[in-house]
């Protein structure tokens, strides 16, 4: 099992019992393929919005911030900022196979995953 489950996961867990409320969910672009058809397949309070970068709502959003990102590998942060939001850091490169680590990671939600430790192609 890779992110896409734990993903599913963390939606699942800051899911709000308030079924007429949608929570916006948005990653800055390039993201990984699966974000947006995974949050639109839950059907349970959630809506793929758009690219980070373009998110100007006042509503509660989750934003998931890869890093290194999933596909182009660049390091990333938070991209939209705002007290409403929550933070999905999803860190399954996050390894030294893949990067350098320069410094500590400590974000409130922080997805890894072990199947990308392993060696070979």
């Amino acid at each position: 099992m890779g992110s896409s489950q734990l993903f599913q996961a963390a939606l699942y867990a800051l899911s709000t019992d308030d079924a007429s409320k949608t929570i916006s969910v948005d990653s800055a672009a390039p993201y990984h393929y699966a974000y947006p058809s995974t949050t639109n397949f839950l059907k349970s309070g959630y809506k793929w919005d758009e690219d980070a970068h373009s998110f100007r709502k006042d509503v509660t959003y989750i934003e998931i911030v890869t890093s290194p990102n999933n596909p182009d590998g660049f390091i990333r942060q938070s991209v939209v900022n705002r007290s409403e939001g929550i933070l999905v850091h999803d860190l399954a490169f996050n390894w030294l196979r893949y990067t350098s680590i320069s410094f500590p990671t400590d974000h409130d939600l922080m997805l890894f995953t072990v199947t990308k430790t392993k060696a070979g192609p």
